[in-house]
């Protein structure tokens, strides 16, 4: 029977202000089904001034392909944690970040992680976090490349005079590896990630669901996750749009919209409060004041408990709005014989000065060796 597997990749990534990740993760006899990242971040601090998410500043892009596929591909490390934050929901208690304590002449030692679950079904049969979930993985890889990249930021990205020492970072593969005998659909996944981010920032304003931002096709599409900054530091934020909906133009209908009432910025907070509501908000995230929340905290690791959401995040579960017999249950819309553009975001903007977007986009692509997709289009 196939082996569940935790594994240390050997090679530690060793911190470069502004330098580049190079990590070689191939040969492995197994199908990886997830990654933690664990970083160790060394900071130092006088009379600072945090960023909001100063932690997820440290590393400026990460990306990991292999084979001819890209299986990830983050322009922003912020979004990608919020995103992992949505997709595993409650499953994972323990996944914070740290505290921030004031200023220290002392460079202080902190350690976190990120938590890439690469399938679609984060709970197991017990409802509990299933890291060895095989609807989608990277296949044993024996020989070629299987390559994490990136680039760390600057020294100064976490805030004004905050300083990263230093950020090594370990990484951890869980995997399944098969015994001599076993049927492929013991440790083959059924899908490959296919995870990108796109940054379409909008650069004037509209009335309601004015502007139009087009879905990339070509893969199946689970989920996304908008995130909105505005202002001095790249602060997320709830004043930026008034509208936001996911249209499908094939059928010329709406699958969900949010505001619309009167093109003001504040019918579109609705969109943030409704789609965290699985999530929760404790503990929220580090998140600065903003226009509209001014009741949100104001110092990183002091949370404010009656914000009702985390601000500039919006989560798009879109897999649970497919029409009954359309689409594919696990992976969510099919876009992989239509145009780009044939789905949608549509919103209204309210702001389009120093402010950015940044969506990430959840897409499967089948796996063609996996018995399970015998003869699947």
């Amino acid at each position: 029977m196939a082996i569940r597997r935790l594994e240390r990749v050997a090679t530690q990534v060793s911190w470069a202000a502004s330098g580049s990740i190079n990590l070689e993760l191939a040969p492995k006899p197994y199908t990886i089904t997830a990654l933690v990242l664990i970083l160790r971040p060394s900071v130092t601090t006088t009379t600072a001034t945090w960023f909001n998410d100063p932690w997820d500043r440290i590393i400026s892009t990460l990306s990991l392909s292999g084979g001819g596929r890209s299986y990830l591909s983050f322009t922003n490390l912020r979004a990608a944690y919020h995103f992992t934050r949505f997709q595993l929901g409650r499953l994972l208690r323990g996944y914070k970040r740290p505290t921030v304590v004031g200023d220290s002449a002392t460079t202080l030692v902190n350690q976190f992680a990120y938590v890439f679950h690469l399938g679609s079904k984060p709970a197991g049969a017990d409802g509990e976090w299933d890291p060895w979930d095989l609807s989608a993985g990277i296949p044993p890889v024996s020989s070629g490349n299987l390559t994490l990249q990136g680039t760390f930021a600057a020294a100064s990205a976490m805030g004004t005079n905050v300083t990263t020492a230093d950020c090594d970072f370990d990484v951890y593969l869980f995997g399944v590896q098969p015994e001599p005998g076993d049927p492929p659909s013991l440790y083959l996944p059924k899908a490959f990630p296919a995870w990108s981010m796109q940054s379409p920032t909008p650069t004037a304003t509209s009335s309601a669901f004015g502007t139009q931002h087009n879905v990339p096709a070509g893969h199946l599409l689970r989920a996304a996750l908008v995130m909105l900054t505005n202002g001095t530091g790249a602060p997320r934020d709830d004043s930026v749009l008034n509208s936001f909906e996911v249209f499908y133009g094939l059928e010329n209908r709406q699958i969900l919209a949010f505001g619309g009432q009167a093109g003001s910025v504040l019918d579109y907070k609705a969109a943030e409060i409704i789609s965290q509501l699985e999530v929760g908000g404790w503990p929220p995230s580090d998140n600065v004041t903003t226009a509209l929340t001014a009741y949100a905290s104001t110092s990183p690791g002091v949370p404010a408990i009656t914000q009702p959401a985390d601000s500039g995040l919006l989560w798009l579960p879109l897999y649970k709005f497919t029409k009954v017999g359309k689409g594919h249950p696990l992976y969510g819309i099919d876009l992989r014989r239509v145009a780009t553009g044939d789905l949608s975001f549509r919103y209204g903007v309210s702001d389009a000065t120093g402010v950015t977007m940044d969506v990430l986009y959840q897409q499967y692509d089948l796996n063609p060796e996996h018995p399970d997709n015998a003869g699947a289009a």
